[in-house]
């Protein structure tokens, strides 16, 4: 097996089944976690589990970074952005060529012997192979914590089967419908699965009052504890600056002033206040130098990342209409009033809200597509937003999307799946 094969064998199940399985069917229908769960049970590392609509991602790698302060770490993220074994770290290194090929080899006898016995149109999430892989590596590396981000959901999400004494549901808003359903309600109740019952405690980010009912009914019922964004843990003085976000955290009536994080956004002071509530609990005490300079040295690309200066050019993994509320804080922070917007986001995902929630100050909106044979982009996309009377641009590449955005001569948002991200990364040389 060489890297290639190992990257296809984690999605070989779920593409085999995929053809006999309805497109617009929830999770509920198509997921069966308690496939792996006997696999995912046998380890045992002290664990956190993140789940969330938004900011997943940058809180697992702010938990990763603050526990290095003390232990050896795992970390499990995903998607990536450039080469698949980003999705493995150990204290921010991502695993080899070779330990991924040699690890999935390791952990592939057990998952053939389930899929021989399944139905066509039942799988094996690559979710579950992902984090079988991840938990395999950070044993024989002997990490002292993990940290592992689930996909989409929790309820149906393999990595929920790891045993974690740990969980954080990160902020939730309508994102995954097909998947997770049609209201917040829905959605908040896929995602409180996180809590199993065996955590000593779950942090729980800012939520809508609907989605955080929820969650607090869950843990009553499963007597797990929790603590809250803006009850047991906030930022305050929250400041933008040319290192990124400054601001002072809060954490059991204790203040951390002067923290600073190198990414842009208001959510990113609070992605931190929810990292550093956990890790706190985790460690004990905190040495606050060296927090600041863990923190400082974050490295999280196409999350609100200004990757060119002159132009201006801002690059963000943004697939729902939500998450442009940030990107317009920080443009308007920025003073940046009319810019050119790239959109690449696929058929199956809120496109149009995005587009609709960037036109206000936009002065041309240029729809792209990714390279990836796994995302649907069509430019029926530009069809319905003409009938809706936003005039776009289509474009059959992002590299075509950057010349066409340059054209303008105004700064460039970027916007889009994390394929398109990867690809934009790639082609820093063009902007």
């Amino acid at each position: 097996m060489n890297k290639t094969e190992a990257e296809d064998y984690v999605y070989r199940s779920y593409l085999k089944a995929q053809q006999f399985q309805c497109y617009g069917a929830a999770d509920s229908a198509k997921r069966d976690p308690s496939l792996s769960r006997a696999i995912l049970r046998r380890h045992s590392t002290p664990c956190a589990v993140v789940t969330g609509s938004k900011g997943k991602g940058s809180v697992a790698c702010m938990i990763s970074q603050l526990l290095q302060t003390r232990w050896k770490v795992g970390l499990m993220t995903s998607p990536h952005l450039l080469d698949f074994c980003e999705r493995f770290r150990i204290n921010g290194l991502p695993i080899s060529d070779e330990e991924f090929v040699r690890h999935t080899e390791k952990v592939r006898p057990d998952f053939d012997r389930i899929e021989a016995s399944l139905a066509p149109e039942k799988c094996i999430s690559p979710m579950g192979i992902q984090a079988a892989i991840a938990l395999s590596y950070f044993d024989e590396q002997q990490t002292q914590f993990n940290v592992l981000e689930c996909g989409k959901g929790a309820r149906y999400d393999d990595v929920n089967n790891t045993t974690h004494q740990f969980a954080v549901i990160n902020s939730i808003f309508l994102e995954h419908t097909r998947e997770l359903g049609q209201t917040i309600e829905e959605i908040a109740r896929d995602k409180s699965h996180v809590i199993t019952g065996e955590q000593a405690c779950v942090y729980v980010g800012e939520q809508q009052n609907k989605a955080l009912d929820l969650i607090r009914q869950r843990a009553k019922t499963l007597n797990v504890p929790l603590k809250v964004y803006g009850i047991d843990f906030k930022s305050d003085n929250i400041r933008y600056t040319h290192s990124g976000m400054q601001f002072d955290v809060t954490l059991d009536g204790c203040t951390y002033n002067n923290i600073i994080v190198p990414l842009l956004g208001e959510h990113q002071a609070k992605n931190c206040a929810l990292a550093m509530a956990l890790c706190k609990d985790v460690l004990g005490e905190f040495d606050l130098d060296e927090v600041k300079q863990r923190l400082l040295t974050l490295s999280w690309p196409g999350r609100m990342e200004v990757v060119c200066a002159d132009p201006f050019v801002l690059l963000d993994a943004c697939i729902n209409p939500a998450s442009t509320i940030h990107v317009k804080q920080t443009l308007d922070y920025l003073q940046i009033p009319r810019y050119t917007v790239v959109v690449g986001i696929p058929d199956d995902k809120d496109f149009a809200g995005v587009v609709r929630s960037m036109s206000e100050k936009a002065a041309c909106i240029v729809l792209t597509k990714s390279a990836n044979p796994h995302y649907i982009f069509t430019n029926r996309q530009q069809q319905l937003l003409e009938a809706e009377g936003i005039h776009t641009e289509w474009t059959d590449s992002v590299a075509e999307a950057i010349e066409r955005a340059k054209y303008e001569g105004l700064p460039i948002v970027i916007l889009g799946t994390t394929s398109v991200v990867s690809e934009v990364e790639g082609l820093r040389h063009q902007l």
